[in-house]
């Protein structure tokens, strides 16, 4: 009797999940754990997502969610797709409640930026945040890609563009692991005029992760503000500086702040400049999944001769190609050799 019970509960359960009146194989939410550590509830996949970090939208247009964003940050303009979608602010701790609302998201994603009364002000509406960790750095961005193709429901292109970026990573620190520091170029890196980083910044750790030597890595002040004597006193052997995400990635671009370091009274004296080792990359080439292209640069105009095998901008054609469905264009770092 009992048997006979139990095969006609299982057979009303059966017809009920394939006429579509209940699903035990996947619930409308899950529970993720984002990059400030905090437990959010998420739709899976959600279907209307206002993103106001530029990192994340990249990934949501990888992972199979391009059409979900109805919302960006200002700076949310690559891949080329999102620049038609609706701007709600110029970035996480800008951005305008009421044009996110407006949108009728069922998830805003934002970065640290974030103000904690922008949060509680989103989720009052019944809106849930997800905050994703910062995009140059090697964990958060494996972390953000782990974490957006879990809410995607795009795990397994998550893990081919996860084991695509390791591949060159693990190349760059198994050619470098050996060196000694006497081996290691002094680098000043320049984030604005005379504006450089410390120890605890992403570009300290991008330097010492591509065998370099920061001058500026024992200041006490994370951003320290320097002058021309004390770059010259430090005498780094090679300079890097960027150009904005604003700017246009342009050889022309890159080039005209290259000459502008090679001319500068402060810097013309230095090693690096006497011998034409300034270098200038396009801030998006660090973002995200491209990081690895990034440090490739940098390993590469650190140590030529155990590169000179390695073309970072071919790393890039790969990426774009694979995962992005585009061709490479512009000039992302100059000079490249």
């Amino acid at each position: 009797m009992k048997n006979n019970i139990l095969g006609g509960l299982l057979l009303i359960l059966l017809l009920l999940c394939t006429t579509g009146l209940c699903d035990v194989t996947k619930a409308d939410t899950i529970s993720v754990i984002d990059g400030a550590d905090r437990s959010v509830n998420v739709p899976c996949p959600p279907e209307r997502i206002v993103s106001t970090a530029a990192s994340a939208s990249e990934l949501i247009c990888i992972l199979n969610g391009k059409d979900s964003i109805v919302g960006r940050d200002k700076y949310s303009t690559f891949p080329p797709v999102l620049e038609d979608i609706p701007v709600v602010g110029s970035y996480s701790k800008t951005i305008n409640v009421e044009l996110v609302l407006d949108q009728n998201p069922d998830l805003v994603i934002a970065d640290t930026s974030i103000l904690p009364e922008t949060i509680e002000q989103i989720e009052t509406a019944g809106v849930p945040v997800l905050i994703v960790g910062r995009n140059c750095q090697i964990e958060p961005v494996i972390y953000n890609i782990r974490l957006i193709g879990q809410i995607m429901d795009d795990e397994e292109t998550a893990e081919e563009l996860i084991e695509f970026m390791e591949g060159y990573l693990d190349l760059i620190e198994e050619r470098t692991k050996d060196l000694k520091d006497e081996e290691k170029p002094l680098v000043y890196h320049e984030c604005r005029e005379y504006k450089s980083n410390a120890n605890g910044t992403p570009k300290d750790q991008h330097i010492i992760f591509a065998g370099g030597i920061n001058i500026a890595h024992e200041d006490e002040v994370e951003r320290p503000i320097v002058s021309g004597e004390w770059v010259l006193e430090r005498n780094p052997e090679i300079i890097i500086s960027k150009v904005s995400s604003s700017a246009p990635a342009t050889e022309e671009v890159l080039k005209e702040k290259r000459d502008e370091l090679l001319s500068r009274p402060g810097l013309v004296e230095t090693e690096a400049v006497l011998n034409g080792d300034v270098y200038v990359y396009h801030t998006f080439l660090r973002r995200g999944p491209r990081l690895p292209g990034y440090l490739l640069c940098f390993a590469k105009w650190f140590h030529p001769e155990l590169f000179e095998d390695v073309d970072p901008m071919e790393m890039e054609r790969e990426l774009l190609d694979r995962f992005y469905d585009l061709e490479l264009e512009g000039t992302w770092a100059y000079p490249t050799h």
